[in-house]
């Protein structure tokens, strides 16, 4: 649902007023508007739901009856904050439409709080609803699940276990899982993911863990043992701190965000390190690694529940639909693989709630079975 105006789009309305915004800025705010449009409409609203919509369609002084949404592509970075608010109400907006267009798509439910654990001696659990309670006992840690979907280690004993056996926790597309580790330290792992990681941290100086795919940590502190992430290309060092790392090898480039204290990050061991700050993403693509501002938001938002896309291409966009949606995405000739998107939909949604809202933007898509066609809607 939209919220109200914040100061930024106010801005940007009292610009467009006077006649002072570049084209891209114009374009947003039509999008702006042409999204409470659609929604009154449409949907019967709610009072503020109401009051959000009287407050834009009093701004704009242009002619409301002839525009049409045409905007939703190719929307630029410039743009992003209104986009991003006015976006999130589109979803909510097109609720109703995808009510009455259900036909087009096969819906698709999406991912489950579920992942299989590997223990050390190599029996897999399957970590699903049914499973609660004790788990396994290693090295004098107790594995247990509790009832919200959490796994927990806690060291119970001091036996002296085998210092090189280790578990893993991994899921497949359309599925996650939250974890805390023997140290305390608390790991959200995201689809087609997996960590491997000491049964107890308590035989090295280091408490390090492997990753492929995507997870986001909250590190315990520990002075005297620093916490190290290894993916295939990086390296993060850290003592205590919340980080995102995307390290999918299947993307083109490894991201690693920083939202709360400070990391090292690295390429390869020996090379010199780069320190992050607050807000700051570092990104790898060979050998090279850059480390820019960012909208840190939209770096989580798959923990946090929802899809936020900024600017996004299409087939970015398609390859995180996949993953939770356990999909297999095919682009038939001539779609524009490279268009740009922008908007917000929660994950909890089922497909075809996503789908319609890509439609309106002169995608069209047929669902067969756990497979999506992707077709420009002139075909």
């Amino acid at each position: 649902m939209m919220d109200k105006l914040d100061k930024k789009q106010e801005e940007l309305l009292k610009k467009y007023q006077e006649g002072n915004c570049s084209p891209d800025e114009v374009a947003a705010v039509h999008y702006l508007f042409n999204l409470a449009l659609v929604s009154a409409e449409e949907l019967p609203a709610s009072p503020s739901d109401q009051e959000v919509r009287e407050e834009i369609w009093n701004r704009l002084p242009f002619n409301r009856k002839n525009y049409k949404l045409h905007v939703f592509k190719r929307i630029s970075a410039a743009a992003a904050v209104i986009m991003v608010m006015a976006a999130g109400y589109f979803w909510y907006g097109s609720k109703s439409k995808v009510a009455t267009s259900q036909h087009l798509f096969a819906d698709i439910a999406p991912g489950k709080n579920t992942a299989t654990l590997t223990l050390a001696n190599g029996k897999k659990i399957i970590l699903t609803n049914d499973v609660k309670g004790e788990l396994a006992t290693e090295s004098g840690v107790t594995i247990t699940k509790t009832a919200d979907g959490q796994l927990i280690y806690e060291i119970k004993g001091q036996e002296n276990g085998d210092p090189k056996a280790v578990n893993q926790l991994s899921t497949a597309n359309g599925q996650s899982y939250q974890l805390r580790l023997p140290d305390g330290t608390m790991v959200w792992l995201n689809a087609a993911s997996s960590i491997t990681y000491p049964v107890s941290f308590s035989h090295s100086d280091l408490r390090e863990v492997e990753l492929t795919g995507e997870a986001y940590f909250e590190v315990v502190k520990d002075k005297k043992r620093p916490f190290l992430v290894s993916t295939n290309h990086q390296r993060i060092r850290v003592l205590g701190t919340e980080f995102n790392v995307n390290a999918y090898r299947d993307e083109p480039e490894q991201k690693t965000t920083l939202l709360e204290g400070s990391i090292k990050l690295s390429l390869e061991e020996g090379v010199t390190a780069r320190v992050l700050k607050p807000g700051e993403q570092a990104v790898s693509v060979g050998t090279e690694l850059q480390v820019s501002t960012v909208d840190v938001e939209q770096a989580v938002d798959w923990k946090n529940g929802d899809f936020i896309f900024q600017s996004e291409p299409l087939t970015s966009l398609m390859r995180r639909v996949s993953r939770w949606y356990n999909v297999q995405v095919v682009y038939a000739n001539g779609v524009d693989k490279e268009g740009t998107f922008t908007g917000k939909v929660s994950r909890s949604k089922n497909i075809s709630v996503l789908l319609k809202a890509l439609q309106s933007a002169g995608l069209k898509f047929e669902v067969i079975g756990n497979k999506i066609i992707v077709k420009n809607q002139s075909t």
